[in-house]
C-alpha cells in the first residue's frame, strides 16, 4: 500500500511542506506518480529511523497490522546480542569486525561479508542518527537467514567519526540483525522512538548494560503493545 503526502504529513504530525522539504534535503524515499509523491511505509519506517523523527505508531499496521508482532521486542533482541563494551578500531570497518564477532551468520555469507553488508547499507547514507548513536544495518536482511532477531549494543573506547545530523562523534553502535524484512523494519523503527525517551537515553549516556539497561527498554517498550479494546 502507497502512501499520500496527505497521510505522510499526518504520520509524522508535520505539515505537508514540511515532507516536501524533507524529500528534496534529507532524502525522504518519494516517488512522483503522475505529479503527485507517493511514499512505501517500510521506507518511511526505515528513514524515520535512521533520522530520528518521531511518527504516529499507527504505521505499524501499514507494514504487517500488529503493532506487537512476535519476535519484535527490542529488549529479547538484545538479551540475544549482549552488551559489549571499550569496543576499538580506528574506522567502522575496524570497529564492525570485532562488534559482530560471535553473531549469527551463514555459512554462505561468513564474517568478512557481513561486515560488507553493513557496509553497503552505510555507503548509501549514514546510519548515524545524532546524540553520538548510530544503528548499522544491512538494508536488505532477506540474505541472513538467521533463527531470530538480534541486536548488539556496542560502546566504543574511542569515538568513531562519522557523518551525523548533530556533527557529533559516534560513541554507540545498535547492531541489527533480523530474519525478515517486517521484523528489520519492525525494529529498526521500534528503535528510533525508544531512543528519543529521555529514560533510554540517561542509561545510554550512563553506559548501561545487562538486566538494568533490559528492564528499562522494556518499560518504555510497552507504548508499542497493543492494548485490549
Amino acid at each position: 500500500m502507497e502512501l499520500t503526502l496527505h497521510q505522510v504529513a499526518n504520520i509524522f504530525r508535520v505539515s505537508e511542506t514540511r515532507i516536501i522539504s524533507w524529500i528534496k534535503y534529507e532524502d525522504l524515499p518519494a516517488q512522483l506518480v503522475s505529479d503527485q509523491y507517493r511514499f512505501h511505509p517500510s521506507d518511511l519506517l526505515e528513514w524515520a529511523a535512521s533520522a530520528n523523527r518521531a511518527f504516529e505508531p499507527t504505521i505499524y499496521a501499514e507494514i504487517n497490522g500488529d503493532l506487537a508482532p512476535a519476535g519484535t521486542n527490542i529488549a529479547d533482541a538484545l538479551h540475544v546480542g549482549g552488551v559489549i563494551q571499550n569496543v576499538s578500531g580506528g574506522n567502522l570497518r575496524e570497529v564492525l569486525s570485532i562488534a559482530l564477532e560471535g553473531l549469527p551468520v551463514p555459512d554462505s555469507i561468513g564474517h568478512e561479508g557481513l561486515i560488507d553488508l553493513f557496509l553497503a547499507r552505510e555507503s548509501l547514507g549514514s546510519t548515524a542518527l545524532g546524540g553520538g548513536i548510530a544503528v548499522p544495518h544491512p538494508r536488505r536482511p532477506t540474505l541472513l537467514a538467521v533463527p531470530s532477531a538480534v541486536v548488539r549494543l556496542c560502546y566504543l573506547e574511542e569515538p568513531l567519526e562519522m557523518v551525523t545530523p548533530d556533527n557529533q562523534p559516534v560513541d554507540k553502535l545498535f547492531l541489527m540483525i533480523c530474519p525478515t524484512a517486517h521484523e528489520h523494519l519492525q525494529l529498526l523503527a521500534r528503535l528510533g522512538a525508544l531512543l528519543q525517551n529521555d529514560s533510554v537515553a540517561q542509561a545510554l549516556r550512563n553506559k548501561l548494560a545487562g538486566s538494568e539497561l533490559l528492564t528499562i527498554l522494556k518499560d518504555v517498550g510497552q507504548q508499542f503493545v497493543k492494548q485490549p479494546c
